[in-house]
Formats: C-alpha cells, structure tokens, sequence
C-alpha cells in the first residue's frame, strides 16, 4: 500500500511547500539522532528517517507538478489528450515529457500515444503502470483489457486497428464460420476499443 507522503510531517495538504520543507529539516535531525539509539528504537528510528526521505521525495514532486499545471492553466493532461487526438503524437510526447508528475493518467496518455505508434508491448507496460497505482480505475482496466485482446490475436495488423473488417467473398447460401467469423467479432472489438477505451478517434 502507498504511503500517504503527508501523514509522517503531521501537516494538512494545504500547507505551503515551505512549510513541509521547515518540518522535514526538524525531523531529518531528529531521526537522524534516534537511528543510533540502541535495540528497536534505533530500528524505528531508521525507518522514520526512510520514510521521511521518500515521504519529502514525493511531497516535492506534488509541488513541481502543481507548478506545471498552475503554469498550464490546469489543463495539461488534457492539452497533451487533444494533441493525441489530432494526431500531433511529437508535440503530445514533448509535453509529457516535460511534465513532473508520473501518476497513473500520465502512464496512461503514454500508454495512448505508443498505442498510435503501433507500439503495442510500449503501451501495454504503460498501462500496467498505471494500473498498479489506481488497481480500483475501470478506465485503466478497459483499455488494458482490450489491448491484452488485440495483442492475443495474431492475426491482427496494428495498422489496421480501428478499420472495418475487409470484404470477404461471399456465396449465397454459405455461413460465417472458423477464422472469418472470429476475425470479424475482434475487428469490431478493436474498432469499440478505440472509440472508447483507448481515446483513439
């Protein structure tokens, strides 16, 4: 389970960058100090102070990507969404790139993009990451699940991904079976995923 990085500083979410970066001097002293203590609570005093070093690490990157967002007008996610959409793929990665925050939509507009790409293992790992941070998120779990699908058909051309199913010859009187029949079901599975799931129209 992920630590609350506010909970061992004992201030409220509201409290100002300085003010956690004051608290954290006085406790780094103060763990620093209990470690060599002797039997457990030079134990528990290491632990404090490693909890505290991971705890600040992840308080400093909340304040950058609050910065970013501030500095973006708070729509940089869904800046880099509408480039991805456009098919500007370069510009959508520049701006992910530069953003501070690796939290779970930022795995998953990552995802997005190697998916455009036709980098499929790329967008998969991507959305594995995502899922490991918010396991509750339907979204996330979709998608993945629908790539997981696309990528177990073999006989599936990423470059066609979204593309009704081509023409088949068809005689009168004879019924859609065997491989004709399964291609066509996942063909439209894939253009659903699209559509939906993966943002790809």
């Amino acid at each position: 389970m992920a630590i609350n990085p506010h909970k061992i500083f004992n201030l409220d979410e509201s409290a100002s960058f300085e003010e956690f970066e004051l608290k954290y001097k006085e406790l780094k002293a103060k763990f620093s100090e209990d470690r060599f203590l002797s039997g457990e609570e030079g134990n528990q005093g290491a632990r404090n102070l490693e909890e505290l070093e991971q705890s600040f690490k992840e308080i400093k990157r909340l304040h950058e990507a609050k910065k970013f967002t501030e500095s973006h007008g708070g729509g940089d996610y869904a800046q880099i969404d509408a480039l991805i959409r456009a098919g500007n793929y370069n510009d959508a990665q520049s701006l992910l790139d530069a953003h501070p925050g690796r939290d779970a939509e930022w795995h998953y507009l990552q995802s997005i993009i190697f998916y455009r790409r036709e980098w499929m293992n790329e967008s998969r790992a991507q959305l594995q990451m995502a899922l490991n941070m918010e396991p509750w998120n339907e979204k996330y779990k979709t998608a993945y699940n629908r790539l997981e699908q696309i990528m177990g058909s073999m006989k599936t051309d990423p470059r066609t991904v979204g593309q009704p199913p081509p023409q088949q010859p068809h005689q009168e009187g004879q019924m859609c079976g065997g491989n004709s029949c399964i291609n066509c079901c996942l063909a439209y599975c894939i253009a659903d995923c699209c559509c939906s799931c993966l943002r790809c129209c």
